[in-house]
C-alpha cells in the first residue's frame, strides 16, 4: 500500500509569501491586557528569584535533540504521492495485473517494467482483456467499455512512474493511444458512456414509498430500512458523495429548536457537516489538517403534505433509538412538542451525548448468538448500500440501473435549474449571454455544495446528456413547457408495475437445462461415486458445488434480462392492440402507501403513522429495534407453528396482552419439560424478537438442532462469554453452552 502524506498547503496561485503570511504579526495590535507573552516587570528586585522557576519551563531543546531529529527523519515517508483510498485499490489492482503477466509470461517485472516498449505494452493490455478468472478461480465480469481501459492505461502510467522514477515520454503516450484504439475495435469494447439517470425528487418519493411498504425486500435489520431512507433523504437534499454520508457521525449533527421569525410554530432544525469530503481549490486549511467541510441546514416543514420526504422523522427517530440526547428524560417523540423557546431567545439547542460523538449515524449490522444486531461503532460499508439501492430501483419499477449517485446527479441538476426561469444556467454560459434570472444557488455556491472546482466539473461530469429545456418553445418564442418537460425526463417516466421484476418458478428452473450447468452436475456426479472418503468433504466437491450455484445465478440473471428486453419490446405493441380492440384500463392501480398482509406488526404501524410527526418518530424508534431476519428462509409446507400470531389474533388489546402471556408461558414450560423441545430456547429468552420468532416450533426435533448450530453455535467467537437469557444464567464459553442446552433444554448439538 502506498503511503499518505499531509495534504499540500500551497495552491497554484499562491506563493511563498502567503504562508509566511500566516506567521506574520507585525501590523497586527495586540491588547496588552491579553497578550500572553507580556511579563509584568513592575515588581520589587527581591522577587525576580520568585518567578526564576517560570523562565525555566521556557528553556530550549540542546542541540543534541535536533540533530538527533536530523538523523532520525525519514524522507522516505514524504516522497510517496498521496492517494485516496480506492485510488489506491486501483493502483494495487493494476500492479497486481503486470506482476501476474510477467509471471504468465517468464518475465521478471521489475526489471521489465524499466524497458518498456509500445510491443510490451499492446501484448500486456490485450492480455488484460483476456483475463476471464481472478484470484481463486472467481469469474471476472470483463473490461466492457473503452473508457474503462484508458482508465487502466492512466493507472499503469501511474505505476511506471513509481517504479522507474520517471514518466512516460510524450511519444510513447501518443502512439499508446492508437494501440488503445486497435484494442477496443479488436475486442469490441463499447464506446458510449455510461448514462448520467438522475434521481428527481418525483423519484425520490416512488422509492421512498417502495421501502417502507416492500416486503419483498427484507433487511438484516429494522434499522437498516430506515438508515437507507434517511440516506436517500440527505443524498438528494445535499448532493453529497455517498461516502461523505456514510461517515456521518452524532458530531457532525446539531439539533436545535428555532424560533420562526414570521411567528409561526416553533421548527427543528438539522444541522449537517460533511467533513470527509474531496480537498478542492488548494484549500489552505488542509495544511494545518482541517478537511474541507459543508454545514447544510435543513429547517422543518410545518404540515408537510408528505411526511415520507422528511428526514426529521427518520433522523430524531434514530436518535431517540440510540438514546443520544443529553437531556435524560427527551426519551419519545412527544416531549418535543412541550419544549419551548424562552423569551429574548431564538433557539434551545437539542445538545447530543458527547460520549456519542464519534458512533456513526449509518451502522452495519452483525450477526451474534441471539440473531442480526446493530453494531455498536462499525459504519455501514459502500458494499452494503449499492445492492440495496439497486433492488429499490428494482421494485419501484425503473428500467434503469439505480445507483447512490443518481441522488447526487439529480440533486445537482435541481440545484443547476433553481432559477425563476427554470431553464439550466449552462445554456445561457454557452452563449456567454448574461442572465437576468436570479436562482437560490449561485454557480458559486453549487460548487461549494458539490466540491467542484468550477462549472467544467459539473458540465462534463453530472450535466445528463438528455437536454431537460424545452428547446422548440424557446426558439419559436413560446412559453416553455417546464412541467411536461419535467415528466418526460424523470426516472418514474417508465415506471410499469407490469414489468417483469423476477423470474417465475419455472422460468427459475429452466437454467438447470443450460449446458455449462449440465456438465458441471455430472462432474459432480462423478465425485459422488469417487471412494476416498465422504464426497462432500472433498474440496473437488464443494469447488463444483460453488461453481454449480454461481452458474445458476448468472444464468438467471441474463435469463431475466432476455425476458424483460423482450417485455420491453412486445407489451407497447400489445397495449396498442388491446386498446384498439376495446379493453379498458383497470382504476385499481397503487397511488398512495398501501398495507400489506405479510407485513408484521411494527412495519403495519410505521405505514399507518408516518402522516404524523409524532407517532412517525416514534414508530421508526421503535422499528430500529426490531430484527427483520435478512432474506426469507425456504421452510417446507411441512413446518408448523405453535400458536396464532398477533397479525391473526382481532382481539382488543388487552386480550392480545393475556393470549401473548399464555402462549410465551406454554412455550418457556415446552423448553423445560418436553423430552426433546421443537422450541428455540435462546430465541424465547431474546426480548427484542417479535413474539412469532420467539415461541416458533420448529417441524422436529433435529431441524431445531440444526437451527441452533447453524444460527447460535457457528456464530459464537472464541473466548465470547455467553447468557441464556431463560434461565438468567451466564456461561463462560460455548461448550458450557453446549452442555447447558443438553442437560436443562434437552437440545442436542
Amino acid at each position: 500500500m502506498r503511503c499518505r502524506q499531509q495534504a499540500d498547503c500551497s495552491s497554484d496561485d499562491s506563493d511563498g509569501s502567503n504562508i509566511e503570511s500566516c506567521f506574520d504579526t507585525e501590523d497586527e495590535e495586540s491588547d496588552p491586557d491579553t497578550n500572553p507573552t507580556d511579563v509584568d516587570t513592575d515588581v520589587e528586585g527581591d522577587d525576580e528569584a520568585d518567578i526564576s522557576w517560570l523562565l525555566d519551563e521556557d528553556k530550549d531543546h540542546p542541540p543534541e535533540y535536533y540533530l538527533n531529529q536530523e538523523d532520525e527523519f525519514n524522507e522516505s515517508e514524504f516522497m510517496n504521492e498521496d492517494y485516496s483510498d480506492n485510488s489506491t485499490l486501483l493502483l494495487d489492482f493494476i500492479e497486481d495485473r503486470w506482476h501476474r503477466y510477467c509471471q504468465y509470461v517468464g518475465k521478471d517485472p521489475d526489471q521489465t517494467i524499466r524497458v518498456i516498449s509500445l510491443r510490451l505494452l499492446n501484448s500486456f493490455f490485450d492480455w488484460v482483456l483476456n483475463q476471464r478468472r481472478g484470484k481463486g478461480g472467481r469469474k471476472l465480469h470483463g473490461v466492457k467499455s473503452s473508457s474503462t481501459l484508458c482508465t487502466y492505461w492512466k493507472v499503469f502510467r501511474l505505476v511506471y512512474e513509481g517504479a522507474a522514477g520517471s514518466k512516460i515520454n510524450a511519444k510513447l503516450n501518443r502512439q499508446m493511444h492508437r494501440v488503445l484504439k486497435k484494442l477496443v475495435k479488436k475486442h469490441g469494447l463499447s464506446t458510449q458512456k455510461r448514462e448520467k439517470t438522475a434521481m428527481y425528487i418525483e423519484d425520490l418519493v416512488e422509492v421512498l414509498q417502495t421501502n417502507l411498504t416492500t416486503t419483498k425486500k427484507r433487511y438484516s435489520h429494522g434499522r437498516h430500512r430506515m438508515q437507507i431512507a434517511l440516506f436517500h433523504h440527505l443524498a438528494g437534499f445535499s448532493a453529497n458523495r455517498p461516502q461523505a454520508l456514510l461517515n456521518l457521525c452524532y458530531r457532525h449533527i446539531v439539533v436545535t429548536l428555532l424560533r420562526d421569525p414570521e411567528g409561526g410554530p416553533h421548527r427543528i432544525l438539522l444541522e449537517f457537516t460533511y467533513e470527509f469530503t474531496k480537498q478542492y481549490l488548494g484549500m489552505k486549511d488542509a495544511a494545518a489538517h482541517e478537511e474541507a467541510s459543508n454545514t447544510f441546514p435543513i429547517p422543518e416543514v410545518i404540515y408537510d403534505p408528505s411526511l415520507v420526504l422528511s428526514p426529521h422523522i427518520i433522523l430524531l427517530g434514530l436518535i431517540l433509538a440510540d438514546g443520544a440526547f443529553a437531556a435524560p428524560n427527551l426519551t419519545c417523540a412527544e416531549q418535543l412538542s412541550k419544549l419551548d423557546i424562552r423569551p429574548g431567545c431564538n433557539q434551545l439547542p437539542l445538545l447530543l451525548l458527547p460520549e456519542k460523538a464519534d458512533i456513526p449515524v449509518f451502522r452495519k449490522s452483525i450477526k451474534t448468538l441471539y440473531g442480526w444486531e446493530i453494531s455498536p461503532d462499525q459504519p455501514l460499508p459502500y458494499s452494503t448500500l449499492l445492492p440495496c439501492t439497486k433492488k429499490l430501483g428494482v421494485l419501484t419499477g425503473f428500467p434503469q440501473i439505480t445507483r447512490p449517485y443518481c441522488l447526487r446527479y439529480g440533486a445537482g441538476n435541481a440545484f443547476n435549474q433553481s432559477g425563476s426561469c427554470h431553464v439550466p444556467r449552462i445554456i445561457f454560459q454557452a452563449r456567454n449571454a448574461d442572465c437576468s434570472c436570479i436562482g437560490d444557488v449561485s454557480d458559486a455556491l453549487q460548487n461549494l455544495m458539490m466540491q467542484h472546482a468550477d462549472m467544467r466539473t459539473f458540465v462534463k461530469h453530472y450535466l445528463p446528456r438528455r437536454v431537460t429545456a424545452d428547446t422548440a418553445a424557446i426558439v419559436r418564442g413560446l412559453k416553455p413547457q417546464h412541467t411536461l418537460m419535467r415528466a418526460a425526463c424523470r426516472m418514474s417516466r417508465w415506471i410499469n408495475p407490469d414489468r417483469p421484476q423476477e423470474l417465475t418458478k419455472e422460468q427459475s428452473l429452466s437454467v438447470n437445462q443450460h449446458p455449462r450447468i449440465r456438465r458441471l452436475i455430472a462432474q459432480r456426479e462423478k465425485w459422488k461415486r469417487r471412494p476416498q472418503g465422504k464426497a462432500t468433504e472433498q474440496p473437488g466437491y464443494r469447488a463444483l458445488s460453488r461453481e454449480i450455484v454461481n452458474e445458476r445465478q448468472r444464468q438467471r440473471c441474463a435469463l431475466l434480462k432476455q425476458v424483460q428486453e423482450r417485455w420491453d419490446q412486445e407489451h407497447p405493441v400489445n397495449e396498442v392492440e388491446l386498446q384498439l380492440s376495446g379493453h379498458k384500463f383497470s382504476k385499481d392501480v397503487k397511488t398512495t402507501l398501501e398495507l400489506s398482509d405479510e407485513m408484521p406488526p411494527i412495519q403495519k404501524r410505521l405505514v399507518e403513522t408516518i402522516m404524523t410527526r409524532n407517532t412517525a418518530i416514534s414508530a421508526v424508534a421503535a422499528y430500529c429495534k426490531f430484527e427483520e431476519g435478512g432474506a426469507r428462509p425456504h421452510r417446507k409446507s411441512s413446518t408448523r407453528r405453535a400458536s396464532p400470531t398477533l397479525a391473526e389474533e382481532a382481539s382488543p388489546q388487552s386480550i392480545a396482552a393475556a393470549v401473548e402471556k399464555q402462549v410465551l408461558s406454554a412455550a418457556m414450560l415446552s423448553v423445560y419439560k418436553e423430552k426433546r423441545p421443537t422450541i428455540c430456547f435462546v430465541y424465547l429468552g431474546e426480548r427484542t424478537l417479535e413474539l412469532n420468532k420467539r415461541v416458533y416450533s420448529f417441524a422436529s426435533s433435529g431441524d431445531l438442532s440444526k437451527h441452533f448450530k447453524r444460527k447460535h453455535l457457528s456464530n459464537g467467537k472464541a473466548g465470547q462469554r455467553f447468557e441464556c437469557k431463560v434461565c438468567r444464567m451466564s456461561l463462560e464459553h460455548k461448550m458450557h453452552l453446549q452442555n447447558h442446552a443438553l442437560k436443562i433444554h434437552r437440545t442436542v448439538s
